[in-house]
């Protein structure tokens, strides 16, 4: 009951502020003009400024002030039924890794696994009897991840620690000049209601150079699509589209060591922070000298989700919509410029025209 008043009260804000803006103006209906207020974070600086291991597992971008896209959730998304190949990877519970994990019902070996990590936990002498706050949620995740060895999962606990909790929370007024770059931003869903993260390698020029900037940054537009973009029990993951157009241009023989040191950086909080998130990831533009750099910087149990594309424009469509790309990847969208890509830009009808509203004065929707 309480998930069904939490989907109803959801819905209730869409068709509201949806109603109000097609009455007043009826124009444009699609783009960033068509902003929500953040959800009130003032608070939530509190959680973070306590014991560690009570820091919350999600919501570490704190004090939002800009607005939220008007289609961050809409219906669509909100209500995803997924399917057993939206739950495991290759469509099997018995042999495929599991990618939703809340609110959904737990195999015998899972539940067995969770046991094993507590006892772990506790054998370690950690002093609490209770699992940290910040991994409580994400502990399925963290033992898949390790392949179920409680060991290792607790390893993965203290990175958590370290990569993560340290460093929150993150203000976006402390963050902006950074995401002006459009670097890396939210774009769109795929037709399963994932969102989308962009990585523009030649817009790192500046960034890449700190590691601990791009870090801070990465981490703050990851907590951003955990905070507000997903749906729990629903939409859990995201893809990745990274686009090494022109990125030549920014890399000297010098400056290799340093950016591999850095890119190494970011892989890391991409898959071992916030683990068993990323469903895949498409390599667009790649230039053959830098082929090397990049597998090397990718680890072997996840090459298998990494693939390059060259006729990407094409290819891209077997996921996504058109509305929810840029023109350059083969979309209707037109292309961002950095400074335009936050707030993150979403959209309706991610799961094609049959679940798209009609977005016309006459319906009271937009």
């Amino acid at each position: 009951m309480t998930k069904q008043r939490w989907i109803r009260r959801a819905l209730s804000n869409v068709t509201s502020r949806s109603r109000k803006r097609s009455q007043s103006n009826c124009t444009d209906l699609e783009e960033l003009s068509e902003v929500v207020p953040p959800m009130p974070a003032a608070k939530s600086t509190a959680l973070f400024t306590q014991d560690p291991m009570k820091v919350p597992c999600m919501g570490g971008c704190v004090e939002l002030q800009q607005e939220h896209s008007k289609h961050l959730l809409p219906e669509e998304v909100v209500l995803f039924e997924p399917t057993e190949e939206e739950m495991f990877a290759e469509s099997n519970a018995r042999h495929g890794s599991r990618l939703i994990f809340l609110n959904t019902p737990l195999l015998p070996s899972e539940v067995d696994a969770l046991v094993a990590l507590r006892k772990e936990w506790m054998r370690r002498g950690k002093g609490r009897d209770e699992l940290p706050e910040f991994i409580r949620l994400s502990a399925l995740r963290i033992m898949q991840h390790k392949r179920f060895d409680p060991s290792r999962a607790m390893d993965l606990v203290q990175t958590c620690l370290d990569e993560r909790v340290r460093r929150l929370p993150l203000r976006e007024e402390d963050l902006l000049a950074d995401l002006s770059y459009g670097a890396m931003y939210w774009h769109g869903r795929d037709r399963k209601c994932r969102p989308c993260l962009v990585v523009r390698i030649e817009r790192f020029a500046e960034l890449i150079k700190e590691r601990e900037r791009c870090i801070r940054m990465t981490i703050f537009v990851l907590e951003y699509a955990l905070r507000f973009a997903m749906v729990p029990g629903r939409v859990e993951n995201w893809v990745v589209l990274v686009d090494f157009e022109n990125a030549s241009d920014i890399m000297s023989f010098y400056q290799l060591p340093t950016m591999c040191l850095t890119a190494k950086a970011l892989s890391q909080t991409l898959e071992s922070v916030y683990c068993c998130r990323m469903v895949w990831v498409k390599l667009l533009n790649l230039p053959t000298i830098l082929s090397r750099i990049v597998q090397s910087v990718i680890p072997a149990d996840k090459k298998k989700k990494v693939s390059a594309i060259e006729d990407y424009k094409k290819e891209l469509l077997k996921y996504f919509e058109p509305s929810q790309l840029e023109a350059r990847y083969g979309g209707t969208r037109r292309d961002l410029k950095g400074h335009e890509t936050y707030p993150f830009r979403f959209y309706p009808g991610c799961r094609g025209a049959m679940t798209a509203r009609p977005l016309t004065c006459e319906s009271g929707r937009s």
